[in-house]
């Protein structure tokens, strides 16, 4: 009687466990949900305001100098995206929002310096605008709620960057908001090897060491042979490690978007999301 015993101990434990498991996941998805449902936008233009579910009255418009600030979160908000959830997460984090619209919405005064590169380029501009003056940490985060590539804590950006180690962060410089590899890792690119569907197809991959050479400034000799990155653009990063590049750095990658030929937005933008942990000091692959 005691082996079966212990085997329905065993069950009632596992059934109690899954039981937990449920619910944290229910719970988590409900409090992400309550963020989006109990902030209620009011007025239009210049003077939208976002109320907050505990009653806190936020002007969109209103944005405080990095430099008071300990944790930003930098996202470039294309038209129709609703990016009140962000504010929930205030004091604790401070938006940035960049307008990606043409004309700049309203009600929106953070302006990227051009609309090439979808998200990379309000990034850039964040940097290259308050490098003397950034703030601890800085997340650079989609401006959706949820995100597909969320891998760990759910769909929702804002469990992850509730519950993100920030003294792991200033121990590291970089983190990579998605924890699996796949896809992206442990090789992405292979900048000095492109295969022949690339070439012939003129694909970014076929030109991949040259943009490397322009966007770092280094010799060919300097471009790695194989570039792995963990997907999909969202990473939050230290004062420390962004300035271990000069400013004159992120200009220069501001003007390589501005300015190549070699892809369009859409490249542009892929092309940093590959490199986004090179940037910041991290290994190639």
């Amino acid at each position: 009687m005691a082996p079966r015993k212990n085997v329905c101990t065993r069950l009632v434990l596992l059934g109690l466990a899954t039981t937990l498991v449920l619910f944290l996941v229910v719970w988590q998805r409900r409090s992400a949900e309550r963020i989006s449902t109990n902030l209620l936008s009011i007025g239009r233009g210049s003077q939208r305001l976002i109320l907050t579910n505990t009653g806190q009255v936020i002007r969109l418009n209103k944005v405080p100098s990095p430099h008071h600030v300990d944790k930003a979160i930098v996202v470039a908000k294309t038209l129709h995206e609703n990016v009140a959830w962000l504010h929930e997460l205030r004091p604790q984090w401070t938006p940035y929002v960049y307008t990606a619209a043409e004309p700049p919405e309203a009600g929106y005064n953070l302006i990227p310096l051009g609309h090439r590169g979808r998200e990379a380029m309000a990034y850039l501009t964040f940097i290259v605008a308050n490098y003397d003056a950034l703030p601890n940490v800085t997340a650079f985060v989609h401006a959706g709620m949820t995100q597909r590539h969320n891998d760990l804590l759910g769909p929702y950006t804002s469990t992850i960057l509730q519950n993100i180690r920030i003294d792991n962060v200033l121990r590291r410089g970089f983190v990579n908001l998605r924890c699996k590899h796949d896809p992206g890792c442990p090789i992405a690119v292979n900048p000095l090897n492109p295969t022949e569907i690339d070439i012939k197809k003129n694909d970014i991959r076929a030109t991949f060491a040259d943009v490397y050479v322009e966007l770092f400034d280094v010799p060919l000799s300097e471009v790695p042979a194989h570039v792995g990155h963990v997907c999909c653009g969202q990473f939050v990063v230290s004062r420390e490690r962004i300035r271990q590049r000069s400013k004159a750095d992120y200009e220069r990658m501001v003007q390589w978007a501005l300015s190549t030929n070699s892809t369009n937005s859409f490249g542009i933008g892929w092309v940093f999301e590959k490199v986004w942990h090179i940037v910041f000091g991290m290994d190639a692959a």
